[in-house]
């Protein structure tokens, strides 16, 4: 690892801040009304380490998150991260419709004023990277309540989610998701994968980060910048010892389970001595070649806002 360079100035850090029973695989088994959600035990300890490192990132929060914790948000926001939005139930877009996506908007919006007033959203990210041709109605909804960027694109197809041959870079999506249209309301930035010819291997975070090996992810990130920004994703409860295991079948219990704890702090570090992380919103404005502040300054949004 000493051969890399420390300072990649095109590379994000994003972090999904849920409870652990949000996750796709558990949001219909977990009793809510009995599980700990360990948000705060999970989520605390990452803070501080960021702080040591002196590295900012983009929180995209479920609102119910907000809701349930303020002084958490408050203290994300104070240390200088981006706060984006993760959906305020992390329902899925292939669960709701225009309707319902634009009251989870609504009241993720009211959430932050109620505790954060003095902040506005510009990013966000579906549940279960849910953004798809079959939901991409989405993107305009997002543009009417003033969202300017979007990261909700996994770059190959899995039995969940995923839009194989999108670009490698953050790009203006049409409607089939794989095409750039100058004219597209938002800019799509999809998660970080090392395309060698045929082959896609995603080293964005998550699931993949745990289960790698991890000098591949390093050299499919160091390869994928030199194409564009990178951005990296994970989850707080990945790094809780005590994330409550659930009885799931063995492919399952993998996927949501492999290397979480002190492995993921392990991997975590390591990309921390690697990269010079900053939030989402400023290093696309680096790639387009403006300031955070007039790039993405929220667009007029709705009249109920």
């Amino acid at each position: 690892m000493s051969g890399y360079l420390r300072s990649v100035p095109q590379a994000a850090l994003s972090i999904d801040l849920e409870s652990y029973w949000h996750a796709e695989l558990l949001r219909r088994r977990v009793d809510r009304s009995k599980a700990d959600d360990r948000v705060l035990p999970a989520t605390l300890p990452l803070l501080d380490l960021l702080l040591e490192r002196k590295v900012r990132a983009t929180f995209f929060i479920v609102g119910e998150i907000i809701d349930e914790y303020p002084a958490l948000v408050r203290r994300i926001a104070a240390e200088g991260h981006e706060i984006g939005c993760h959906g305020y139930t992390h329902r899925p877009l292939w669960d709701l419709d225009e309707a319902t996506f634009n009251a989870e908007l609504s009241l993720f919006r009211a959430a932050l004023r109620r505790h954060v007033p003095n902040i506005t959203p510009v990013g966000f990210r579906a549940p279960t990277f849910s953004l798809s041709p079959d939901t991409v109605w989405a993107l305009a909804v997002l543009a009417r309540h003033g969202y300017r960027y979007d990261s909700s694109v996994f770059p190959i197809r899995t039995p969940l989610y995923g839009v194989a041959g999108c670009p490698a870079a953050p790009y203006r999506p049409a409607a089939n998701m794989v095409d750039e249209d100058p004219a597209a309301p938002i800019w799509e930035w999809p998660m970080t994968a090392w395309r060698i010819g045929p082959l896609t291997i995603p080293v964005c975070g998550g699931f993949y980060l745990r289960v790698l090996p991890m000098p591949l992810i390093l050299r499919g990130l160091h390869a994928a910048v030199e194409r564009g920004p990178i951005v990296i994703y994970l989850h707080p409860w990945e790094l809780d010892t005590e994330t409550p295991r659930l009885p799931l079948s063995l492919r399952d219990r993998f996927i949501t389970y492999h290397n979480i704890g002190k492995p993921m702090w392990r991997r975590l570090k390591i990309l921390l001595d690697q990269f010079d992380f900053k939030p989402m919103a400023e290093v696309l404005a680096n790639k387009i070649g403006a300031s955070s502040s007039q790039v993405f300054a929220p667009l007029d949004a709705m009249d109920e806002w």
